[in-house]
């Protein structure tokens, strides 16, 4: 019986034994699993920020400089297992670069594990754990076109605001886990009536520095300089110089496209209103004189003669390139409603805002912005134009004009041609162009009205085709403000394709 009854032992104790080894067999699997899986999060934090480090140095950084951010970013995203801690080998972290077919730049990043069954008493084979991200880091200028005109009220000035707010926020700081100054997108912005102001008062010999020869002396208001109450168009007591008004013209002639990728330096005329005092801008009283016509040179008819701040001149300047929001928003908020409108005057500024021979204390007063042209997989620049196409004339007026210009009898056939060329130069230096427009009626109807007729062959150019156009169909900004941010929202998306970070595995 006693033999019989020890000879029933050893089952119960392999079994016993078997299940405590399935136990510490699934406990170490699980662990396994659960450590390699910390691990792959580790390396992806440590691709990710390597990826948001070269969205913002344009791919720059050197590999020892990354390999240092990998480490770190590995090191302290293993959590508190100190075992775990002890298995991966940070000497191993390594960084492969390479290119896709698009230009984007990816990074792998890879680290050795030492992989141990500790309740099995077994070390198995090292694994090698990786994160690999895309980078996608052309630097980006857009130039944001807004009008402030008569037929902009208090309203459509709100929403174009916002509107703009909005899309800056977007654009510079959207894919950003830094500083936005950081970040190599800048927006400029145009706001525009008859002219734009380009007023600044950090730089208060831009007037004297632009100003072609004669420019600040012309021969039309001889009679007003006479008289002593001020001595030129840049006397700190002429209207628009207390009023902060600064509207310059250049290549107004047919083909000339405003000389907007030329050197500012001694090429433009100032624009100055003649008017009654009730029409004058807010902000300088007119001043007064007894003496003959400037606008018609030839007369010599004498009479009291005034000139006011120039309302069609906005009251918010051109802001240039830069990714400061504070900036921005600051300057949106100086937006009113001014006068009339003119389109290729302020498409002209818009593309000198991102012209590189703007650059430098010659120009808007950066030494690095606005960057050279260049091919789209170097860097990417764009306009963003917005405009209410209602209207019942287009260009027409005498901003569009010297003093002495022949203008034959078809100024719109002139405006029409004009828009062409400029829209061809702008696309020659490969500039692109977004168009939104506001117009009750069907969006896609196009062609119906004059702004279209007069603009649309050259807005075509500008934009590649139709596909970067869109129309709101509303009456106005505020009407039509949820059309618009959606517009804007597509826009966006499209410049996106040049700054992103994606984690692809």
């Amino acid at each position: 019986m006693s033999s019989q009854s020890g000879s029933v032992m050893p089952f119960p104790v392999l079994v016993f034994a078997g299940a405590i080894a399935v136990m510490a067999y699934s406990f170490d699997t699980t662990r396994t699993v659960d450590s390699i899986s910390q691990v792959k999060r580790a390396t992806d934090a440590a691709a990710m920020a390597i990826g948001y480090k070269e969205l913002a140095n344009s791919n720059n950084d050197s590999k020892a400089d990354l390999l240092i951010i990998a480490r770190d970013y590995i090191s302290n995203n293993l959590g508190m297992d100190s075992l775990l801690q002890e298995q991966v080998d940070l000497s191993t972290v390594q960084i492969q670069t390479g290119t896709t077919s698009d230009g984007a730049i990816t990074y792998k990043v890879s680290v050795d594990v030492k992989v141990e069954a500790v309740q099995l008493g077994e070390e198995l084979d090292d694994k090698t754990i990786s994160s690999t991200v895309e980078v996608m880091a052309r630097p980006t200028e857009i130039s944001m076109m807004l009008p402030n005109t008569n037929s902009e009220s208090d309203a459509d000035i709100a929403a174009l605001k916002r509107l703009g707010k909005s899309f800056a926020d977007d654009f510079i700081q959207s894919s950003s886990s830094g500083n936005s100054s950081d970040q190599k997108r800048w927006l400029s912005l145009v706001p525009f009536s008859q002219s734009v102001n380009v007023y600044d008062d950090s730089d208060t010999d831009r007037i004297t520095r632009w100003a072609a020869s004669g420019a600040l002396n012309p021969s039309e208001l001889r009679s007003l300089f006479r008289t002593g109450k001020v001595n030129s168009l840049a006397d700190e007591r002429f209207p628009d110089r207390v009023a902060h008004l600064l509207c310059m013209f250049r290549g107004l002639g047919a083909g000339e496209n405003f000389y907007w990728d030329q050197s500012p330096v001694g090429q433009f005329g100032i624009y100055y209103r003649h008017d009654l005092p009730e029409n004058g801008s807010p902000g300088a009283d007119p001043i007064s004189w007894v003496g003959t016509n400037p606008d018609d040179p030839g007369s010599t008819a004498v009479d009291t003669r005034w000139i006011v701040a120039d309302k069609g001149c906005p009251n918010a300047p051109l802001l240039p390139l830069t990714n400061d929001i504070d900036k921005i928003d600051e300057r949106l908020d100086e937006m009113t409603s001014r006068f009339n409108v003119n389109y290729a005057i302020a498409l002209g500024w818009a593309a000198a805002s991102l012209s590189p021979q703007m650059r430098g204390s010659n120009g808007w007063g950066d030494s690095q912005l606005p960057l050279d042209f260049g091919e789209d997989s170097q860097r990417y620049k764009a306009i963003i134009m917005l405009a209410n196409t209602t209207g019942d004339w287009f260009d027409t007026d005498s901003y569009n004009f010297s003093v002495d210009d022949q203008v034959n009898d078809d100024v719109t056939g002139f405006a029409r041609q004009r828009f062409i060329d400029l829209c061809r130069s702008i696309r020659q230096n490969n500039i692109h162009v977004y168009f939104i427009g506001v117009r009750p009626g069907d969006p896609t109807e196009f062609g119906r009205v004059l702004f279209d007729k007069v603009a649309g062959p050259g807005m075509l150019t500008c934009t590649e085709g139709t596909d970067n156009m869109y129309f709101a169909d509303a009456s106005s900004f505020s009407g039509g403000e949820s059309q618009i941010e959606s517009a804007l929202e597509d826009i966006a998306q499209d410049i996106r394709r040049n700054y992103y970070v994606h984690l692809i595995n």
